[in-house]
């Protein structure tokens, strides 16, 4: 199968897992650099729901029991929009507020992120991605915790999240295999935070299914390692491995999936800050995505 026609399979991939300076997601881009007019769809729509085994945000827990994700992604000319909503299910422990436990319905997790995709195409065959560069900028807040910053509630970074950065994804001469970087500067005047990550990704079609996998590894200043993990020095933070499974579901435009995340903080210190030396994030979703 040709690299041009594993992009229509990939456009069903839309963003469940965590929040992380590189997103392991193609991004669908008709802003193509040398693209013939017309040659490229000019817009794209994509919503999907997941139910999530956990809440993590950074590689760190923030509900500890089932949640819902309802996302929804536009892109016109390059130019996207996405809000990612995440909703508790169950009851799981409120990190925010010592002794207390999130409602079912709750909205714990709210992102409204920006961004323009350019692709630039292959000279030796238009068809073909060859590179990627997403500029972008993403808010994100949790719009269950209080409002009131004590030393007793863990809600510090509520509104303090904007962070604007730019992803590059670089496809490999084996098909369908692409090495990534990211970087994230948070441009919050309370939290002036740096993150990075670089990676990989794969993708495989298998009969109807379509596979794919990616690997991450991430890095912090220390301002950010501190207020995320308690330690007060730059340097790696996370490795990060995940794989899902996408199936056409009824009609054209369904498609039904499966994913499985897991994380792992590599520094010591911080996983016995953290009372967790990794996480596991299973998810189950339906994506909608209409021609």
């Amino acid at each position: 199968m040709t690299r041009s026609a594993i992009v229509p399979t990939i456009l069903a991939l839309c963003a469940v897992g965590s929040a992380a300076a590189l997103d392991h997601e193609f991004a669908f881009a008709p802003m193509v650099v040398g693209a013939a007019a017309g040659s490229t769809p000019e817009y794209f729509v994509g919503i999907d729901a997941a139910l999530n085994s956990k809440l993590t945000d950074d590689y760190r827990v923030v509900n500890d029991d089932t949640s819902l994700s309802l996302d929804g992604q536009f892109r016109a000319y390059g130019l996207g929009i996405a809000l990612f909503t995440d909703w508790g299910v169950g009851q799981g422990t409120d990190y925010s507020r010592p002794g207390s436990k999130t409602n079912p319905g709750e909205l714990l997790r709210l992102e409204v992120r920006a961004d323009w995709a350019i692709e630039i195409r292959d000279p030796r065959d238009a068809s073909i991605p060859l590179l990627q560069i997403i500029p972008h900028l993403s808010y994100i807040t949790y719009p269950n915790q209080r409002d009131v910053y004590t030393p007793d509630y863990n809600n510090w970074l509520k509104d303090r999240q904007r962070w604007l950065g730019v992803d590059l994804w670089w496809a490999l001469p084996v098909e369908g295999v692409e090495l990534g970087a990211g970087f994230e500067q948070n441009i919050s005047s309370e939290w002036r935070a740096t993150r990075a990550g670089l990676g990989g990704r794969e993708f495989v079609q298998y009969n109807a299914v379509d596979l794919s996998f990616w690997q991450l590894l991430n890095f912090g200043d220390a301002e950010y390692r501190d207020v995320i993990g308690g330690e007060d020095k730059s340097g790696v933070t996370t490795i990060v491995a995940g794989g899902r499974a996408t199936v056409p579901m009824f009609g054209e435009d369904f498609f039904g999936f499966v994913e499985l995340e897991m994380s792992y903080w590599l520094d010591e210190d911080v996983r016995e800050n953290m009372d967790d030396s990794g996480d596991v994030v299973i998810s189950f979703g339906l994506n909608w995505q209409p021609e």
